[in-house]
């Protein structure tokens, strides 16, 4: 199987592997506020709502955290950094061509990572949604589409968009190849 990585986007103006879900709740207001005054059109005009968007946010986490945990996970944080395997043309324009960061997943131990078909908060409360599922079985998934992971993300592309990764461990970050 070739090496698999996840990829973490941020906007231009941000710094990488960070969220705003660490920040103490007035915090992540105010920096949402700025945020979207700061950059209209483009990935934070998801702060614009964000006495919406954040409470489902928090929801979001809460049922990631249990469920990584209910399948054998042990995170080191309560709000994971986002990734999405192998990339995303999508997520690279939404995040404005920004800051890539890219991580080998051979490096990161199962008990860290967690993956989802499709953005966790936009599936959370849709019929489609699937549960999180482990680094394992994401490599049986790939072996079930003879080991290629073109064709199997090609498959996933056309429901779900792409698979995001939950890294609930920041060691990692040592690891870290900077793409852009």
């Amino acid at each position: 199987m070739q090496a698999l990585y996840i990829i973490h986007y941020c906007h231009p103006s941000c710094t990488p592997l960070q969220s705003i879900t660490r920040l103490p709740e007035q915090e992540a207001y105010e920096k949402a506020k700025a945020l979207s005054d700061q950059n209209k059109g483009d990935a934070f005009g998801r702060f614009a709502d964000f006495h919406n968007y954040y409470p489902k946010r928090i929801r979001t986490e809460k049922w990631l955290y249990h469920h990584f945990v209910a399948i054998g996970g042990k995170p080191e944080t309560e709000h994971p950094l986002y990734f999405v395997l192998q990339g995303s043309d999508y997520l690279e324009s939404w995040f404005a061509n920004g800051k890539a960061t890219a991580l080998p997943l051979f490096s990161i131990s199962s008990e860290h990572v967690s993956f989802t078909f499709g953005d966790s908060m936009a599936k959370m409360d849709k019929p489609e949604r699937k549960d999180p599922f482990t680094k394992e079985e994401l490599y049986r998934l790939i072996e079930n589409n003879n080991g290629d992971i073109s064709q199997f993300l090609d498959g996933i592309r056309q429901q779900y968009t792409y698979i995001e990764a939950q890294l609930w461990n920041d060691i990692y970050s040592h690891f870290a190849i900077r793409l852009k």
